[in-house]
């Protein structure tokens, strides 16, 4: 096969390169933090052992003659990024490309976990976001689009988990099963032709297995760090493009990927069974797949690849009893 020579990028490729390194940095910033939270946190417990603070222990240590059900609600902040790429094409007319959406809104939460044993809880959450208006990219043949969007996020949880309590110390851990389905929504409108849409919508189920840690008396607070993952990442990718009369419709699945979640959580009690806290969170998920892309004269199919991270964070209210 013989190679044209290279030539010096053109000015959309820059743009391009200068965009996702933008993306990069933004993310490696939110995972940086996110890792210095969690420095922190375990250098804090360390000098608790060593008996750096004095603080007595809470009179509700998670321990199992005094585990309680609980519900929290959460009130916060979402920001992302969703890279979807697409390529592989069978139809040469029909160039790869790669799809940038940013999610920013308010946040809504709530969760209750209920015990059934002394040592088993089932636990059902959700989330629904208020999303903000945010600007979106396109790349197709090095050309940078500009969209207009909103893009909207909605999750359900449902799962079970065993505690384990260590020997009447405040500390306790857990293993966590559950099920998780979630929702993205990317309407979009393009910045320079508002008759010309697209709409893109990913459903993904997710099975997944996960820990827990948990401290009943740190420094008068309660801390609980979650980690959870899943190489199961069953999803289904539809969506629809409209430029006047002419509609491009898209339809695809993904059986491969990952997920990974890590939750912490800070709560400072202000009663026996009230308390008041602050949570971050932080999303990655990967999925691997393939689409058809159909218009009235052609179709092709592609290979799509999906990566999204996603920081949550805000304010939880819970309730014991």
């Amino acid at each position: 096969m013989i190679r044209s020579p290279r030539k010096c990028p053109s000015s959309g490729s820059f743009r391009v390169q200068i965009g996702w390194r933008r993306c990069e940095t933004r993310v490696r910033g939110a995972i940086r933090g996110l890792g210095l939270i969690l420095i922190v946190v375990i250098v804090l417990v360390s000098c608790l052992e060593a008996g750096a603070f004095t603080s007595a222990p809470l009179p509700y240590a998670p321990v199992p003659e005094s585990k309680k059900s609980m519900v929290e609600a959460r009130l916060g902040y979402l920001w992302g990024v969703n890279e979807i790429r697409w390529r592989d094409g069978d139809n040469p007319n029909i160039r790869p490309g790669r799809q940038e959406v940013y999610l920013q809104g308010g946040l809504l939460g709530i969760q209750g976990e209920r015990f059934f044993t002394s040592d088993l809880a089932v636990r059902a959450q959700g989330w629904l976001d208020i999303p903000f208006e945010t600007r979106s990219r396109t790349f197709l043949d090095a050309v940078e689009q500009s969209w207009d969007s909103r893009a909207g996020y909605l999750s359900a949880d449902l799962a079970a988990i065993y505690h384990f309590g260590l020997g009447g110390m405040p500390y306790s851990a857990g293993i966590v099963a559950g099920y998780r389905y979630m929702n993205y929504d990317y309407p979009m409108t393009a910045t320079r032709n508002p008759d010309e849409t697209f709409n893109d919508h990913l459903h993904i189920h997710v099975p997944y297995l996960g820990v827990y840690y948990g401290h009943s008396g740190f420094v008068g607070t309660v801390v609980r760090l979650d980690v959870l993952a899943s190489p199961f990442t069953l999803s289904r990718f539809d969506g629809e493009r409209r430029l006047g009369t002419s509609v491009t419709s898209i339809d695809g699945h993904s059986l491969m990927g990952f997920w990974f979640e890590s939750h912490f959580a800070v709560l400072k009690p202000v009663s026996h069974s009230a308390f008041v806290g602050a949570f971050i969170d932080y999303n990655f998920l990967e999925l691997s797949g393939g689409v058809t892309l159909v218009n009235s004269s052609r179709s092709t199919r592609f290979s799509l690849d999906s990566r999204l991270h996603a920081v949550l964070t805000g304010l939880n209210f819970a309730y014991t009893f």
